[in-house]
């Protein structure tokens, strides 16, 4: 299945903009994670306020689950700074990290704008990965 057709297969089933790119994540890995996705529901519509853009949040998360803590480590080294680059890029490529900035919330711009968007940055997340040597099928 192509990836814009899955996106929407995803949107169509009910994700929001942050589950679905966890969800393309763990297509890749083969991974089911039921309690994630559902958590990561709090952040579509940008927390419901229209605020940071939930594939932007969908994506960091998407990144910082590729990264596990070395023992005695307060938190994973390197996740930081995949994180960091998605959102400068996003924040280049869109002009804004608020959904309200990107879209207005009519179901109807929704549905034009956000799967180009979660597929821009579901690649872009690959690209991230893959350049800081980590296998996005791990």
């Amino acid at each position: 299945m192509e990836l814009s057709e899955r996106i929407m297969e995803l949107i169509q089933n009910g994700y929001h903009c942050s589950q679905v790119m966890m969800q393309l994540s763990l297509d890749l890995r083969e991974r089911e994670e039921p309690f994630t996705i559902r958590a990561l529901g709090a952040f579509g519509g940008g927390m419901f306020a229209q605020r940071t853009c939930g594939t932007l949040t969908g994506g960091v998360a998407m990144l910082s689950s590729y990264f596990e803590r070395a023992e005695g480590e307060s938190e994973p080294t390197g996740y930081r700074e995949c994180g960091a680059e998605l959102v400068e890029w996003f924040a280049l490529q869109w002009g804004s990290l608020d959904c309200r900035d990107i879209v207005t919330f009519e179901i109807e711009e929704i549905l034009k704008v956000c799967p180009g968007i979660m597929e821009q940055t579901f690649l872009k997340c690959i690209e991230i990965l893959e350049a800081h040597g980590i296998d996005p099928t791990q």
